[in-house]
Formats: C-alpha cells, sequence, structure tokens
C-alpha cells in the first residue's frame, strides 16, 4: 500500500504489524512537497483486510476508535480522524518518531534509574486519565512505550526548566477488546506473558491495580536489563501469580532505596497491596523527584545552571567533583539533622523522646509477637467456615488454602473432619467449574499440532494410553522441526516422560450418588435420565462401567 492515498494522507513506509493490521507512517498530501519541517506526519493503522469482513474484528477495530477518540493526554498518543476505504478501515493517530522503550533496551542493555524514574512520573498520570474513563490499557509493556522527540520542562522545585524527553503510551487494542459488554472474554487470559499481573494470569477480572503491577514489571525491566521472571509463558504465569523476585536494588546498589519500594510496591501479588490508584503513584514519585533534587542541590551547593531532579542526583553520585572528606560530610549531616528536628511541629518533637520510642518499639513488638502466634484448631476452622459461607467463590479459595487446608495438615485426626471434607467437596468443585469455563472462553482456533496434542490427551482421559502415546510419538516426528508448532512437539514429549495418571471418577459417582437420591425421593424418571446419560457418555470405555455397576 505504499504510495495509496487514504483520504488526505499518503502512505510512506510501514512502521510495523500486528494482529489487527498494519501502521503506516504518512504524510498529509495538503503539506507542501519542498520537504520543509512543516508538513505534517501522523501514524495510519490500517485493518488486515482478511479480518475487515468480520463483524467482531470491526466492532473491535471501531471500538478501539472510541477509546482513542476519548483520550486527550500529552502522555498518550493523540487520536487525528478515521475513515475506511475500499472496504478497509483506518484511523489516524499522532505519529512519535523517537524509538519504543523496548528498542532502548535492545540497544543499551538498561535504562539509568534516573531515566526509569522519569519514565513512571510521566505514564503515572497517563494512566489515571485512562482510568477515570474507565480504560484499563491490559498490556503495557516497553514496545507500547515510545520517546518522543518533542521536550517538556523538567519540574524541579527551584524552578528548573530543563528539558525532558516527553514519554507517549500507545497501542489500545487489547483494551478495546474488553471494553464492550459484547466483546469481553472474562476468564481468558490476554497480555504479554512477562508483564501480566497475577490476576490476569489467573484469568481473574481485571483493574486499574493491574495496570499499575505491569508498570511494575517495566521499570524493573528497564532499571535492570531483564525481566523479574524468565521462562516459558506457561512458567511465567505460574511465576507471576507464586514465585518471589529479587528486588531491582540488590541489582543496582546505587538506585535509591524509594524507587526501589516503589517498584516492589508495584509488583504484589496481592492487588490490594498495591498503590490504591495511578495518582497515589504520582504523587510517591513527585515526592521522590523532589527530593532527589534538594539532596542534588545541598551535595553541589547553590549550584549553577538547571538540572532536572533525577539527573541531578545522578550527576551528584558519579560527579568526582562532588566528592567530601568525611569529617566535612558528617558536619553537614549533623546539621541537617538538627536543623529538620527544630523545625519540626510539635508533635515530631514528641516523638524524638527517647521514652516515646521505647514504648512504640515495644508495642511494634508486641504486636508483631502477636501476629505471628499460632491460631487454635478452632479458630481455623471458624474463620475457613465463614468464608465457605460467603457467596463470593473466591473467599472459598481463601478459606482452603488459608485455613482448612492448613487445619487438616496440623490436626488431621480433628473432630471437624467430616465438615471440613464437606467444605472440601465444594471448594474443588467450584475450583473444576471455573477452570472449565475459562478453558471454554479462552479457546482459540487450534493449530494442526495442538489439535493432535490435545487429541493425545483426550485419549488418555478415556484411558486408551497406547492411542495417546502413537499419536504424541506421529507429532513429534512431524512437527518437532517446524517454528510455530516446535512448542507442542516439546509439550507431547513432556506428556510421554510422564507416568499414566490415574483417572478422577469422583464426578462420576456424585452423579451416581444424585441418581440414587433421586430414586429414595420417588423420582425414578429424573433418576433413569442420568443414569442412561452416564451410559452413553461412557459406553466404549470399560473401566467407566465397572464404575457405573458400583451400588
Amino acid at each position: 500500500m505504499i504510495g495509496a492515498k487514504l483520504g488526505s494522507w499518503i502512505l510512506e513506509k510501514a512502521l510495523g504489524s500486528g494482529g489487527m493490521g498494519t501502521v503506516y507512517l504518512a504524510r498529509s498530501s495538503s503539506a507542501n512537497s519542498s520537504g520543509s519541517p512543516s508538513a505534517k506526519r501522523a501514524a495510519i493503522k490500517v485493518m488486515a483486510p482478511e479480518l475487515a469482513v468480520d463483524s467482531g474484528f470491526l466492532a473491535r477495530f471501531q471500538r478501539e476508535i472510541d477509546i482513542l477518540r476519548q483520550l486527550d493526554h500529552p502522555n498518550i498518543v493523540r487520536f487525528h480522524e478515521s475513515g475506511q476505504q475500499n472496504g478497509r478501515p483506518y484511523f489516524v493517530m499522532e505519529y512519535v518518531p523517537g524509538p519504543s522503550y523496548e528498542s532502548l533496551l535492545i540497544e543499551r542493555g538498561r535504562l539509568p534509574w534516573p531515566e526509569v524514574l522519569e519514565l513512571a512520573w510521566q505514564i503515572a498520570p497517563a494512566l489515571k486519565h485512562a482510568h477515570d474513563r474507565g480504560v484499563i490499557h491490559r498490556d503495557l509493556k516497553p514496545s507500547n512505550l515510545l520517546r518522543g522527540e518533542r521536550e517538556q520542562p523538567g519540574t524541579d522545585p527551584e524552578g528548573d526548566s530543563t528539558p525532558t524527553r516527553l514519554v507517549k503510551l500507545t497501542d489500545f487494542g487489547i483494551a478495546s477488546l474488553f471494553a464492550s459488554p459484547h466483546l469481553t472474554v472474562t476468564g481468558g487470559i490476554v497480555g504479554t506473558a512477562e508483564y501480566l499481573s497475577p490476576e490476569q494470569a489467573a484469568g481473574k477480572p481485571v483493574t486499574r491495580r493491574s495496570d499499575l503491577y505491569s508498570l511494575g514489571v517495566v521499570l524493573y525491566t528497564l532499571a535492570a536489563g531483564r525481566t523479574p521472571f524468565e521462562g516459558e509463558p506457561l512458567d511465567l504465569l505460574h511465576k507471576h501469580r507464586f514465585a518471589q523476585f529479587d528486588r531491582p536494588i540488590r541489582l543496582l546498589p546505587d538506585m535509591p532505596h524509594e524507587l526501589d519500594e516503589i517498584i516492589c510496591d508495584l509488583m504484589e501479588k496481592d492487588p490490594s497491596k498495591r498503590p490504591a490508584d495511578a495518582a497515589v503513584l504520582f504523587r510517591r514519585l513527585d515526592r521522590l523527584k523532589h527530593k532527589l533534587a534538594y539532596q542534588a542541590t545541598q551535595a553541589g551547593g547553590t549550584g549553577e545552571g538547571n538540572t532536572s531532579a533525577p539527573s541531578a542526583a545522578a550527576s551528584a553520585t558519579r560527579s568526582p567533583l562532588n566528592v567530601e572528606g568525611p569529617a566535612t560530610l558528617m558536619s553537614r549531616l549533623m546539621r541537617q539533622e538538627l536543623e529538620r528536628e527544630r523545625s519540626g511541629g510539635p508533635v515530631r518533637r514528641f516523638l524524638h523522646r527517647p521514652w516515646v520510642l521505647i514504648v512504640l518499639l515495644g508495642l511494634t513488638l508486641g504486636l508483631l509477637v502477636w501476629s505471628f502466634w499460632p491460631m487454635s484448631a478452632e479458630t481455623m476452622y471458624q474463620r475457613g467456615a465463614a468464608l465457605m459461607e460467603s457467596d463470593n467463590p473466591d473467599d472459598w479459595d481463601t478459606a482452603w488454602d488459608k485455613y482448612l487446608a492448613p487445619l487438616l495438615d496440623k490436626a488431621p485426626e480433628t473432630a471437624r473432619r467430616a465438615e471440613i471434607e464437606r467444605w472440601r467437596e465444594k471448594y474443588e468443585e467450584a475450583r473444576a467449574s471455573r477452570q472449565s469455563l475459562r478453558a471454554v472462553r479462552a479457546a482459540e482456533p487450534m493449530s494442526e499440532a495442538q489439535w493432535f496434542y490435545r487429541e493425545g490427551l483426550r485419549l488418555r482421559q478415556r484411558g486408551d494410553e497406547a492411542g495417546a502415546k502413537r499419536v504424541w510419538k506421529a507429532l513429534i516426528r512431524a512437527f518437532k522441526d517446524v517454528p510455530s508448532e516446535s512448542a507442542w512437539a516439546r509439550l507431547a514429549e513432556q506428556e510421554l516422560d510422564k507416568e499414566t495418571p490415574k483417572r478422577q471418577w469422583s464426578p462420576v459417582r456424585r452423579a451416581m450418588r444424585r441418581a440414587n437420591e433421586l430414586r429414595q425421593q420417588g423420582k425414578e424418571k429424573e433418576a433413569s435420565e442420568i443414569v442412561e446419560a452416564l451410559h452413553t457418555l461412557y459406553d466404549n470405555d470399560k473401566e467407566a462401567r465397572e464404575i457405573l455397576r458400583e451400588k
């Protein structure tokens, strides 16, 4: 399409392709032909022709346009116009000539922490702007952050006007997938595995704090030069939910402790432990920038020239001209500390008294001892039972994982075992139901190797272990050297190495138990329907027929 005209725009070159279409660099046909700086340029996203005939994809493309239309923030790529030509929809947006942060990461290995702080300080307000309009990005990653050529003044508390590169957030394509109730895929896992929040990895509902987690992973990756977790996509989903990462400051000892704390808080597994929203995050980042600017001013005296807060702090630690003797440094620190104590209010001066600090220390230790004091078996049962009575299945997960399962491990012969087993059945049925629902909703068209891999799983589930192994061996021979299918060949190899799993017959026995209960209630017709249905499902399964004969 290079050279083609869309509306008043002429396509010059392709900038990149994605699942929905291709993005082109374009110039306005009304701009002068001399190539002067006044010539208007834009990025145009054109929908792929094979998708333009599908009503679902057309609706998703239109939703992306609707989302961009309502966003108007200096740190978000701006929307200009949209249209359709020869049956192919397109929309025009601001062109950002600077590289993506993924490109910068590849080029430089990692970014200095002051640049990472500046990026976070700019993107937090952009996220707040989107979140306030009900838009959750869902796919924050370095490739969706662009460094513009335009510059904006810094925000040094001393009136500093040093320019910094404007960071732009782009690609709301995945956000558009969830923007309409008709397009929602509840329980589906959508996003990039390296940057997914734990709740996305678990297929749970996504909130504003999910974007904050992904931003934390982005900041970690840019500063450390690697993602906090590495591995295959399935491994990454598990690690985001359960694994612990090395704190950034362990990899970058010169990073301020406050920035390390911010990144770690963003990457909390529990969304409730992350910053409440992007506005709260911005205030923390802004305070840190002001603090670093003040420290840089103190380290360099009154200073000459203007320096932004992060760069000033960084230069203060790197420049050999700022090195002081130990006596001078200690004298300055003592003067600053005494000044802070004198300038503090009555509450602060009260808290500086030794006996107050001793009392507070005692209370803190008491709370720590109390929080770690083991609960009694009865308390564990009562808390777990209360959560199991809730209407929210998430509470059942908490009840079982935090109270009831540990109680069985702690006291397997407890008098409450019968009640706990009933709770176990309720918990496992709900979990199996959610997993099945997620699997169905997340289902997408399968590749050939994926189809045969799952066919092997189906054969194994029916008890045909020989048939399953025959299919997997053939899959490996056929597709192991085909790049797009090799992952399924590796999974098939892993299945061949496993021991044959025992089949889980408890659902069948529960169905038979339900049929017997109906018979006892005189509902013979309903009972017979259940039994006939089971015989239809397991007509050719010898092992299942033995189960169905059980009384």
